[in-house]
């Protein structure tokens, strides 16, 4: 592989990425306004859930169409697979997501309940400040 394919691929990863998670936020965003505002709050996890399902199969093009290296238990090298490669791919897809929901997805859940608690309601900005800055 050349320097300006990688470059390319980059770019597009990042774009599309970028993109797909912009259209995500406004899309829900849009939808919100009619529903509870707990969905509102989760709309960052929806749209880095959405960059991730986006830019990681992008940046392993090369190993879709071609291939993951199969070895056997004596690292013997057996052929690429295509099939190992999006089995992998996928793995890696949801584990990044999951990997993002501690810190994108219990925080809303948790300022929903606390809000609805009568001496929060004066203190909301400063515990909402600390409760994303942990």
């Amino acid at each position: 592989m050349n320097a300006s394919l990688i470059c390319s691929q980059l770019g597009t990863a990042y774009v599309s990425a970028t993109t797909g998670a912009v259209a995500t936020a406004l899309g829900l965003n849009a939808l919100t306004k009619h529903i509870s505002p707990l969905v509102g709050r989760l709309v960052p996890f929806a749209a880095v859930a959405a960059a991730n399902c986006i830019n990681i199969p992008l940046m392993r093009q090369r190993e879709l169409k071609h291939g993951i290296p199969i070895t056997d238990e004596n690292d013997n090298r057996l052929g690429e697979s295509p099939t190992a490669a999006k089995q992998a791919i996928s793995q890696v897809v949801v584990s990044r997501i999951l990997m993002a929901s501690p810190g994108m997805a219990i925080p809303p859940f948790l300022m929903n309940t606390l809000e609805k608690k009568a001496f929060l309601k004066v203190l909301f900005t400063p515990f909402s400040i600390v409760f994303v800055h942990v």
